[in-house]
């Protein structure tokens, strides 16, 4: 049988302990996150973004940790954007504007729900649905699937960002 240890009572861990050693443990995220953006300054303005760039985040996932590439986490993003096919070609929108679901959004990609299949691997997506002059960014998609509620999900990693003009009519 072993022995037991007796281990000598402590005090409690301070709350301003932890946060000192949070501090110390983990880099500056804000920094990090203005670091992150630079290609992709209109991130700056997505409050989900901002929130996840100012607070802790703990996930526990099933993949393994040596299969994920994934440096920032995923949110939940629930509203509108734009999306319109973009030609790499020419460096144009070449379609409309559709108005499809945001599901995720990280610093680096973004998942979301569209009623139609999307026939290019280059998109273009914009969170300024309310603005007369709007920002995009050149989305490499990288997976799709179906549901079950008859809805494609798309996503795919940021490539940079492109400056349009609002000439484009908006569909649903």
């Amino acid at each position: 049988m072993r022995d037991m240890i007796k281990v000598p009572a402590r005090e409690s861990v301070s709350s301003r302990q932890i946060e000192d050693a949070i501090h110390e443990l983990s880099p500056d995220k804000r920094t990090a996150f203005l670091q992150e953006t630079q290609k992709f300054p209109c991130l700056r303005r997505i409050p989900e973004l901002n929130k996840l760039a100012d607070s802790i985040v703990a996930s526990w996932n099933l993949e393994p940790f040596s299969l994920s590439s994934r440096r920032w986490h995923r949110i939940p993003c629930e509203r509108q954007i734009g999306l319109a096919f973009f030609d790499p070609k020419t460096k144009s929108l070449s379609s409309e504007l559709t108005i499809v679901e945001c599901r995720n959004l990280s610093i680096e990609g973004v998942s979301f729900f569209h009623d139609m299949p999307i026939l290019s691997r280059e998109v273009a997506i914009t969170f300024d649905l309310e603005q007369t002059e709007r920002e995009f960014i050149v989305v490499s998609l990288a997976w799709s699937r179906f549901s079950k509620a008859h809805l494609f999900q798309s996503g795919g990693r940021f490539l940079y960002q492109v400056g349009m003009d609002a000439s484009l009519s908006e569909t649903g």
